[in-house]
């Protein structure tokens, strides 16, 4: 990992900082703190977070990775999503197009969409954005 930052589990007093930063991203709120995980600096401020979420085919899904701005490029993603994968065995997620290559740098690689949970694809179906999201699914296994 990094001296410059912890893994820890989401506390409930996480919430309204790991929502802004998902506003900030231009995603919707996290429905909860269940299986999140957050990177918190040395002052114990959240500097990103991974939310898990199984899907009913079993399969853990990431949904979502964010990082504060500021801490992009010091390994928080990194870290989370390996956190994350380590303790599941199988990541899948539908990653933003521009994400792709961070995902891919980490040793994700496509898969069908028939491989991610309705659950989690659903919002991709009939998203305005999509053609400039440029989703794609990926699924990793240990």
């Amino acid at each position: 990992m990094s001296d410059l930052f912890t893994l820890r589990p989401a506390a409930s007093s996480d919430k309204p900082l790991l929502d802004a930063y998902c506003r900030a991203e231009g995603m919707d709120s996290i429905p909860g703190i269940d299986d999140v995980t957050v990177a918190q600096n040395a002052s114990g401020e959240p500097v990103g977070f991974i939310r898990l979420a199984q899907g009913a085919n079993g399969i853990w899904h990431v949904n979502p990775v964010v990082v504060y701005g500021a801490w992009r490029g010091y390994g928080v993603g990194r870290a989370l999503t390996e956190a994350a994968l380590e303790e599941k065995g199988e990541l899948r997620m539908v990653a933003r197009g521009a994400a792709v290559p961070f995902y891919e740098r980490l040793g994700f690689t496509a898969c069908s969409w028939d491989d991610v949970d309705m659950t989690v694809t659903e919002q991709c179906d009939g998203c305005p954005f999509f053609d400039e999201c440029a989703p794609r699914p990926l699924s990793k296994r240990l």
